[in-house]
């Protein structure tokens, strides 16, 4: 029988071949033709192709690819995308959005679309170029002959090369099947109002997350269905609907309602019209309650949740049946704080996202073996992690979502976060991801000044650049203010002037950067550096630290004219207050057993581990306990000026500064939504104004993102 010669390879003339769009396949041989030339295409590659033409005319799902095409082993859906991706490349089918080949939907699969027959046999001969056989053989004496032993070595050489060449391309493929490329994203929702937490089903179709649409309204639980693209909303009557998760087989949603120090966790069936009205409280009054996620089996979640205010925040597993709390891990050193808790697919691993004072750990904790490790550190802030698959992480961060490799801990950008607009993620189980973007960096905002003296009014309304995010008194130029701005995720301390907007840069830093007070002759800045005090001087632009990196230290005020500052230090886990002289650089203990002081104008009023007030006289002596307690957050302030002790606090909700004076012993309560008032406060020298960031609302968007 006569052979033809295509490329390298033989084709019997009664094989069976087909068209598809401007290619040829043989379907026997596993070979692919363009123009009569022989594409070069990859064995697995190749049986894909095979298998989406004998499923030509309906889509095929990632499932399916995993049990009839990789039958022969275990490989993760990102492998399988990898190899969908190299198909296309074969078939130079490079426009997602006007595919000519293979068309993907999300949790359909992929489906062939292209024209496609079988050719007529009698047609071979004009498909491809023909090289006729030779009429016959060379004899032998007219072959060139080499010694046997160099044959041996060629052969040896040969076979070596093929092996090397085979090795390479393997790790190659393993390596390119790893990776993740991000191809595009899809609108799912308006930029419209605020969303705080996602969540999505098992399946993907449905999307839940937590929010509001107007400044005034609280925050409320929605469902999104993408199959028509419709949104409910669920719940009216939540407080503060934060965090949000699907459990028992996507037939529940459950939701924390967050307000400090009385916390609920919510479930609202989904099989029921009105889901609010068959809603349930699984248990409320936690102190804090600050993330779910789902556990290792339909009934379980995992919850992350303070019981008390004294407590830290500590992963448990809830069981919904009998609502038994089991704890998985708890902070081991003071200066460490865990969220996260996410369990992987296959259920044997749970990962936590660990805060140190510099750095932002993942953790894998084995459950068999109760054994953790730390998987990888970053210095960028971390919002979040989820598990794509067994095998790999999807990490939010400032900067990029990033794939980390739950073996080697190897990270690869997959998306820049530009703008940190990304602010959570949530992934199905078939790897298909969703994400809540913001629609500009930072939300429009004013700063607002109040006065005391008439009952908390307004006085004055600063209208200012998103980039400057928080703003105190300069304690002898009322133009003037000392600001904190940031850009590019680096944080600036500038004085601003509040007519002009004209802004003077004196100093820079890629830390987390607070403003704690200044000295009244306005020669030097008290700030707080990632977890280091500070102080600043404005004349020469340097930075004098005055507690170590891995110590713990709450705040600190200027004292005795700015010629001396007062910090609280923990030594020991026992709180105690310091004083640093500027003019000697020297530093003594000052008083034990508090935490933060400030002086009043007859002595100090200082705060125990607790916050508990109590005011002193001058030789430090206890006057009497105040029964008030000032907010412990780094974002909240207190103060104390001539006899007024004000402070602010918050629970998530609402946002309070209370003043106290400490003649009459008159309280009063200035109280607003968390970020209509937010708790970073300052007041002038007399304590007679105060003034505060208020936040606009900073519309976002559900996006489905696409990765291959």
């Amino acid at each position: 029988m006569r052979k033809t010669l295509v490329g390298n390879s033989l084709l019997q003339k009664d094989s069976n071949r087909a068209s598809l769009g401007e290619f040829v396949v043989d379907l026997e041989q596993g070979l692919l033709f363009l123009n009569g030339e022989e594409i070069s295409v990859e064995p697995k590659v190749m049986e894909l192709l095979l298998y989406l033409y004998h499923c030509r005319g309906r889509y095929v799902t990632v499932e399916e690819l995993h049990e009839h095409v990789w039958a022969d082993r275990v490989v993760t859906d990102t492998a399988v995308r990898g190899t969908v991706k190299k198909l296309r490349v074969a078939l130079k089918d490079d426009d997602l959005h006007n595919p000519k080949y293979i068309k993907s939907v999300a949790k359909r699969g992929y489906k062939l679309i292209c024209e496609s027959s079988i050719l007529d046999e009698s047609r071979d001969e004009t498909l491809t170029p023909t090289i006729e056989e030779p009429e016959a053989a060379p004899s032998i004496s007219e072959r060139t002959t080499q010694p046997k032993s160099n044959k041996q070595r060629y052969t040896i050489w040969l076979t070596c090369a093929v092996i090397i060449v085979v090795t390479c391309i393997y790790i190659v493929i393993q390596q390119s099947s790893s990776r993740l490329d991000f191809i595009g994203e899809k609108l799912l929702t308006e930029y419209k109002g605020e969303k705080k937490s996602v969540a999505v089903s098992s399946d993907g179709r449905f999307v839940a997350f937590t929010g509001r649409n107007l400044e005034n309204e609280l925050s409320q639980v929605y469902l999104l269905d993408k199959q028509d693209d419709s949104v409910r909303q669920l719940t009216t009557k939540a407080i503060n609907a934060r965090f949000v998760s699907f459990a028992q087989n996507d037939k529940v949603l459950l939701f924390s309602d967050t307000i400090t120090g009385a916390s609920s966790l919510k479930l609202l069936p989904l099989t029921v019209s009105d889901p609010e009205s068959a809603m349930i409280t699984l248990f409320d009054e936690q102190y804090l309650i600050s993330g779910i996620q789902p556990g290792r089996v339909p009934s379980e979640v995992i919850v992350q949740l303070a019981n008390k205010a004294e407590s830290r925040l500590m992963i448990y597993a809830v069981d919904l049946e009998t609502l038994q709390k089991t704890r998985l891990v708890a902070p081991s050193h003071s200066d460490q704080y865990i969220w996260g808790g996410t369990v992987s697919p296959d259920k044997k691993k749970l990962m936590t996202i660990v805060m140190k004072p510099d750095s932002y750990q993942l953790v894998i904790l084995n459950f068999e073996s109760q054994q953790e490790r730390v998987l990888s550190e970053t210095s960028a802030q971390v919002h979040g992690a989820v598990w794509l698959n067994d095998e790999q992480i999807l990490m939010l961060d400032r900067d990029a979502l990033n794939i980390v490799d739950v073996h080697t801990g190897a990270m690869q950008v997959v998306l820049q976060n530009q703008g940190d607009l990304i602010t959570d993620i949530a992934v199905d189980n078939n790897g298909g991801v969703v994400a809540i973007k913001k629609s500009q960096v930072r939300a429009d905002r004013l700063y607002i000044e109040r006065s005391f003296a008439d009952a908390g009014a307004v006085s004055r309304v600063i209208d200012t650049a998103p980039e400057v995010t928080s703003m105190m008194f300069d304690p002898e130029n009322e133009n003037m203010r000392w600001v904190r701005i940031k850009k590019n995720n680096i944080n600036y301390i500038a004085h601003l002037n509040i007519n002009t907007e004209q802004q003077t840069i004196h100093y820079e830093t890629k830390k987390r950067l607070e403003l704690l007070d200044s000295a009244p002759n306005n020669k030097y800045l008290l700030v707080k550096e990632g977890h280091r005090l500070a102080i600043f001087s404005v004349e020469n632009n340097h930075i004098h630290y005055l507690t170590a990196d891995s110590g713990l230290s709450s705040d600190g005020v200027f004292i005795r004219n700015g010629e001396e500052v007062l910090f609280g230090v923990q030594v020991a886990g026992e709180w105690e207050i310091q004083r640093f002289n500027i003019s000697t650089s020297t530093i003594d203990v000052f008083l034990r057993g508090y935490m933060s002081i400030r002086s009043s104008k007859n002595g100090f009023v200082a705060a125990d581990g607790s916050g508990d007030l109590y005011h002193l006289d001058s030789d430090l002596k206890v006057l009497e306990a105040m029964e008030h307690r000032i907010g412990l957050q780094l974002i909240t302030r207190w103060h104390v000026k001539q006899n007024s002790v004000i402070w602010s606090d918050y629970d998530y909700l609402k946002s309070y500064v209370h003043h106290v004076d400490l003649v009459t012993k008159k309280h009063s309560v200035i109280e607003d939504l968390f970020l209509s008032m937010y708790p970073r406060t300052s007041t002038d020298h007399l304590g007679e104004h105060i003034v505060y960031l208020s936040v606009q609302i900073n519309n976002s968007a559900i996006q489905q993102l696409y990765f291959e």
